[in-house]
């Protein structure tokens, strides 16, 4: 068996498929798959991959629709989930925040180590330049020989440029995504020298020595401090040697440990709701660069990286209609376009009426009052987020429902935000929009997870009450279970649980046991826990159980089914 085909075989033995309308649905008794062996060192190295802008702009928002309408495809869930309907850590995704807690300094500082810091005393070593742009900036090295790109912000904005870069790389980071080290720094002119052997890019791509000049051309764009300083986000430079970006379809041919499809991939389907959350419009493919990690002599393995978050916070667009419109439609979305020619325009858009909040223009019209979850869209249509249905939601859902108020904050102060007023601003907005996500995410599917057993009492989360979208007065649970003393079986026997006793978000069940279970010869057992009250649904999380007498429970699986219907029915 090739390496290739072990690793589909692997991917597809964790999937979870549910919903499905095939009856009843059992788990063997083995633990849930943690983490995906997607980093396995090869032989080798896969070559880098060339992203064109302008191609996949006009492939994603013209070729790829028109294709798209023409196509039969009904879809299908995600395929890298485990039994516990969660995503195993990879080489794409970490489990942090959904799975265990963290405390704020963890959140602030990110990917971020002591060593990664910059000191802003240097001295640093300009050893590139590349003055176009809207948020122009160049490569340093500190005196660890360390390289950074250095970005600055402009005069349109203030400030935000570089603190979104800054503060959704820590959001990022804390979700599970893989984002590069970024850092505030305000620093002296002064400190940074250019390399003998920098070049700067031209206009038209040409590699020229860099120059006094081509540094003043970065800097006369860029805002300066009251007190003569510059202020910058500085991003590490990532670990291993690039590849180019990955894509949001399809798999690399060359690279062995990457096989499930990108569209199949649940948390860049769920991508989509912390995009909409962070008003990152610009996630595409050339904001994403994978990385050929080396292990070993000759052979290595690929890790993938989310990358620029410069346009997230309320970019501002020129001009203004085109700014207003963002998050509400594509850059060129066609269906759009005809309907406003052969109606003169007279279709009321939600982007008619968008104006600046309450801090203006640096956070443009990043907002809450406007914001609908399920309406949100990038700047071109993303394949990946295209797939997201209600389970991927879902699981974003409950992810974010992790990162409370306390946590939103430490990242916000990671972006050294000075005027204390749009800080404030800042963090209204982003709890307006995760209230709003969760609201709509964890009210139809059961938000009932991470299933325990502490001694005959199966206990969960109740991530509605942990996300504080349902008070704990409104909150309602019961119970039901079925048994059978044969694991592969379809018959099940009806079973009296006891009654749900909740704690804050923790709700606890009192299992019943099957005589004459054991370790040897367990029984099955199916538990549905409902939680109802509030703005949710009647919808169980079920979970599927080993009786093994006095060796105990052993969970199995957890499934949210669509209906509260019995078991196989």
């Amino acid at each position: 068996m090739s390496l290739r085909t072990l690793a589909v075989a692997l991917a597809v033995s964790t999937t979870t498929l549910v919903g499905c309308g095939t009856g009843l649905r059992t788990f063997p008794m083995k633990a849930p798959m943690w983490r995906d062996a997607d980093a396995r060192p090869f032989p080798g190295e896969p070559e880098e991959y060339y992203s064109s802008l302008l191609w996949d702009g006009a492939d994603q928002m013209a070729f790829r629709p028109i294709a798209r309408f023409w196509a039969v495809d009904p879809g299908r869930e995600a395929i890298n989930v485990n039994s516990l309907d969660e995503v195993p850590d990879s080489s794409w995704f970490v489990n942090r925040i959904g799975k265990a807690p963290m405390t704020a300094d963890e959140v602030r500082r990110g990917p971020c180590t002591e060593a990664d810091i910059l000191d802003p005393k240097g001295p640093w070593t300009a050893v590139g330049a590349k003055p176009n742009g809207d948020n122009p900036g160049f490569p340093i090295k500190d005196h660890r020989g360390r390289t950074y790109l250095l970005k600055f912000d402009s005069n349109i904005q203030g400030v935000r440029p570089t603190a979104a870069d800054t503060i959704v790389s820590k959001l990022y980071h804390a979700a599970g995504f893989n984002p590069p080290c970024n850092q505030i720094i305000n620093f002296d002119r002064k400190i940074v020298a250019i390399s003998p052997d920098a070049k700067s890019e031209t206009p038209t791509g040409e590699k020229v020595k860099m120059t006094e000049a081509d540094l003043d051309k970065v800097f006369n764009k860029a805002l300066k401090l009251k007190d003569g300083r510059y202020r910058g986000s500085a991003s590490l430079y990532l670990a291993g040697k690039p590849l180019g970006p990955f894509r949001y379809e399809g798999t690399r041919s060359d690279d062995p440990n990457d096989v499930v499809a990108h569209e199949d991939r649940r948390e860049l389907r769920g991508h989509r709701l912390l995009a909409a959350w962070t008003g990152h419009t610009d996630a595409r493919e050339q904001n994403t660069l994978d990385m050929f990690v080396q292990r070993g002599e000759g052979q290595g393995f690929v890790r993938h990286h989310i990358i620029d978050f410069g346009d997230c916070l309320g970019s501002v667009w020129e001009p203004p209609m085109m700014g207003r419109r963002l998050q509400h439609s594509s850059y060129f979305d066609g269906p759009e376009i005809f309907e406003d020619w052969i109606t003169f325009g007279l279709v009321k858009r939600p982007w008619d009426d968008n104006r600046f909040g309450p801090a203006g223009k640096i956070w443009g019209y990043f907002k809450v009052e406007n914001f609908d979850p399920e309406a949100w869209e990038p700047g071109y249509p993303n394949p990946a987020m295209l797939r997201m249905n209600e389970r991927d939601g879902a699981w974003m859902a409950r992810v974010l429902a992790k990162l409370d108020g306390s946590l939103i904050k430490a990242a916000i102060e990671a972006g050294k935000i000075p005027d204390a007023g749009h800080e404030k601003e800042l963090y209204r907005i982003l709890m307006g929009r995760r209230q709003k996500i969760l609201a709509r995410y964890l009210t139809r599917l059961s938000p009932l997870s991470w299933p325990k057993v502490e001694g005959r009492k199966l206990c969960l989360e109740d991530l509605a009450i942990t996300g504080d979208i349902i008070p704990i007065r409104a909150r309602r649970y019961s119970a039901r279970a079925w048994g059978s003393r044969n694991p592969d079986t379809t018959e099940l026997s009806d079973m009296s649980p006891g009654t749900p006793v909740a704690e804050g978000p923790k709700v606890c069940v009192d299992m019943p046991q099957q005589a004459g279970a054991t370790a040897d010869a367990p029984a099955y057992l199916i538990v549905d826990v409902i939680a109802a009250g509030g703005s949710a649904g009647r919808n169980p999380a079920r979970v599927h159980l080993y009786d093994r007498g006095e060796a105990g429970f052993f969970v199995a699986g957890l499934e949210r089914p669509e209906d509260p219907d019995r078991p196989g029915d």
